[in-house]
């Protein structure tokens, strides 16, 4: 994946009956094939429904943005139950959200695939950030948090580990160990809504 482009975009999530009409609109300029993803979007409820919505909304501003041709895309669940373009290997896209916040992330090029997480920064408290810390890191980053309590890694290495999955699909869980997450293929960014900070991280497969 020498050649590629890649863009994000992220909001906050409100307005439900303004996004639901603006998602219905939308989905007239998408090929007919994607009806089961529409579907499945507006059937959800509560805080899923807003969140979807919002996630697809950002997608599709990045689509436009980047001048691809909408009504020939067909977006669809993938084996892993992941959102994705089913008809096209030259463009990939995640989406994520976390209490309050949505993100898309956007990849354009040949043979593609992008994955972001975003989570919320909670007040844990040491013993639980230790316990969650046992659970999801890689032993050299475990044994550096343990040792520094640094909230910043724990985050980066929980949205990185999320955002590689996402990339490279569900099959890829019992190799994580042993993934660098800590290469060029990922980033990590914060950003700040209504008080709260999130960490968000992108992976390029």
């Amino acid at each position: 994946m020498d050649n590629f482009t890649t863009d994000f975009a992220a909001c906050v999530v409100s307005g439900e009956d303004t996004l639901r009409t603006r998602v219905e609109e939308a989905r007239l300029c998408y090929s007919p094939m994607s009806s089961e993803y529409f579907d499945g979007i507006l059937s959800k409820e509560g805080r899923k429904l807003s969140e979807s919505l919002c996630g697809f909304l950002l997608l599709d501003e990045l689509l436009q943005k980047n001048q691809a041709d909408r009504a020939s895309l067909v977006i669809s669940r993938n084996g892993d139950g992941r959102p994705s373009v089913i008809n096209r290997r030259n463009i990939d896209f995640s989406i994520s959200h976390s209490e309050g916040v949505a993100c898309c992330a956007l990849i354009v090029g040949e043979e593609v695939r992008i994955g972001c997480d975003i989570q919320r920064v909670r007040q844990y408290s040491p013993e639980k950030m230790s316990e969650l810390a046992h659970i999801f890191m890689p032993p050299k980053a475990l044994t550096e948090f343990l040792k520094t309590g640094d909230a910043d890694l724990f985050y980066t290495v929980w949205t990185r580990r999320e955002a590689y999955i996402k990339a490279n699909g569900g099959d890829v869980f019992a190799d994580l160990r042993q993934v660098n997450l800590f290469t060029e293929g990922f980033s990590t960014h914060t950003i700040s809504s209504m008080g709260d900070r999130y960490f968000y991280s992108i992976c390029t497969g």
